[in-house]
């Protein structure tokens, strides 16, 4: 069985990330958590690019995918 990405970021970090998004799109905690963890794959493939972003879960992470979600959310729906 596969371990949740969103397990593998620290507690209070987690905490902090997934409130963030939900502030950022107006969506519940299990929702956010959803988004979260389908990013991984995006951010991990950006990091092997040439370090374009820095590690899944990392502080550029946390603090620059809500801002990314709340630009998509808000381009997408003018």
């Amino acid at each position: 069985m596969q371990s949740d990405p969103v397990d593998d970021i620290p507690a209070l970090a987690r905490t902090g990330l997934v409130a963030a998004v939900c502030e950022a799109i107006d969506v519940d905690t299990a929702t956010a958590e959803d988004i979260i963890r389908s990013t991984e794959p995006f951010w991990n493939a950006m990091e092997r690019a040439g370090g374009l972003v820095d590690s899944w879960g990392g502080s550029e992470f946390r603090y620059l995918l809500p801002r990314v979600l709340s630009y998509i959310e808000a381009t997408a729906n003018p």
